[in-house]
């Protein structure tokens, strides 16, 4: 028997829509979203590979030994999530190693005890090793000003877009990349200020209602535009309304359109951190991003509660599950729309004064530009006019062959350090030349 279990899988006969059908597994699934079902029927369903016994034989038996003896069954299948469990192929880096991480496995066993207590099983605190969370791995509260950080250097329309609705309208991941233009269709034709979502939070399987701030709205119409004039990278798109609303940019010269996915909004998530120094290079390393939507979303919950606005108007905009009695008092849209408002200024990146980085930053951004440029590096060497490509001085502010401004000078207006071929200063958008 203790050899079966060792060997047990996570696939029995039937199919886990099959099995969540089941009239004893089934008491655990009412109210709950899809991914929550589809989670806690195949954790039930592993358990009772492991026991080697159906949904009903465990009830059974728990009816016929008792609760301790239940409890001491539990314990020994958290031992063996810790040291035997062989973590399937989609397990991200670990996948194929044996033994779950303590808080992996307890959640497990929560789901387990679940299953017992709407049996009627009422099992107690079993008394597990309580993981203990890294300091490290601590999500950031991101500001307006950080997050104007990282919006300044995103090299990316789309990464501006996401950045900011998940920080002004509390969006998740799965939220963001399941968005469809019609979602935001309406309010962006009206100019709609702040713009109203309403959603379908899939991890609860509730609807709710939050907004997009003026700065999201902006970026979002940008971006739509982009798409539909087309770029260097992307072609023409004719966006409809069951078009997804944020493309992935992988392969950006491919003709269809792809949804984006988790990880490519990750990586540009993490890229951004990094840039605008929230992060570190030990830090990109980790398997959490602690500058990442998540901490977007958090963010956004936080600053909304430090201004004021009720707890239960923060949870509503959050899709969180209110409590029972909570659902026949639910603020209106437009309760939800004024308090939202009062704290959006904390939320805006326009409010945002950001001031001029010291002169040894200043110094290293130059040598940046001139590098990409081709024009100086500093060595005394030969430079190229990233115009013509003839051979220039390096000294030089314009080039003699094509005539092209090459010099690098500073804005009259603000002092920040510009080209001297621009037309308009990217900071402060003074106009440089006429």
């Amino acid at each position: 028997m203790e050899g079966e279990r060792i060997e047990a899988k996570a696939d029995l006969e039937c199919d886990i829509k099959a099995f969540s059908e089941i009239k004893e597994v089934k008491l655990t699934l009412i109210g709950r979203g899809e991914k929550i079902r589809e989670n806690r029927s195949r954790l039930i369903k592993l358990y009772c590979n492991w026991r080697g016994q159906s949904p009903g034989e465990l009830i059974e038996e728990a009816n016929r030994i008792g609760v301790k003896k239940t409890e001491h069954k539990l314990k020994e299948f958290y031992d063996w999530l810790r040291t035997d469990y062989v973590i399937p192929k989609k397990g991200g880096k670990r996948k194929g190693e044996r033994g779950l991480a303590p808080r992996s496995a307890g959640r497990v066993i929560e789901d387990v005890r679940v299953f017992y207590k709407e049996n009627d099983i009422p099992i107690g605190n079993l008394h597990l090793p309580t993981p203990r969370k890294l300091k490290e791995n601590f999500r950031k509260f991101l500001s307006a000003r950080d997050v104007k950080r990282m919006i300044d250097v995103c090299e990316r329309l789309r990464d501006r877009a996401v950045i900011l609705c998940a920080f002004q309208a509390g969006l998740g991941m799965k939220e963001l990349i399941s968005l469809n233009y019609g979602d935001v269709a309406d309010g962006l034709e009206k100019g709609e200020i702040p713009l109203t979502l309403h959603l379908m939070r899939e991890k609860e399987g509730i609807e709710y209602y939050t907004f997009l701030g003026e700065d999201a709205v902006d970026t979002l119409r940008c971006y739509i535009n982009l798409r539909r004039k087309g770029s260097r990278y992307l072609s023409p798109e004719d966006i409809k309304n069951d078009s997804p609303l944020f493309i992935s940019e992988s392969n950006r010269r491919r003709k269809e359109r792809v949804r984006a996915y988790e990880g490519g909004i990750n990586r540009a998530m993490q890229a951004a951190a990094l840039k605008a120094g929230l992060i570190d290079e030990e830090e990109k390393g980790r398997t959490i991003n602690t500058a990442g939507i998540h901490a977007l979303r958090a963010s956004f919950s936080t600053i909304l509660r430090d201004q004021g606005v009720p707890s239960d108007y923060v949870e509503e905009m959050l899709g969180h599950k209110l409590p029972y009695d909570g659902a026949y008092m639910r603020a209106t849209v437009n309760r939800l729309k004024e308090a939202y408002m009062k704290a959006y200024p904390a939320l805006s990146i326009k409010q945002v004064v950001v001031k001029a980085p010291p002169k040894e930053e200043i110094d290293e951004r130059v040598k940046e530009y001139l590098a990409r440029a081709g024009i100086t590096n500093q060595q005394g060497s030969i430079y190229k006019c990233p115009f013509c490509g003839r051979d220039i001085d390096q000294n030089w502010k314009a080039c003699p062959y094509c005539g092209s401004d090459i010099g690098i000078t500073k804005c009259p207006k603000c002092e920040f350090i510009i080209s001297a071929s621009w037309k308009f200063c990217p900071y402060c958008k003074a106009k440089l030349k006429d």
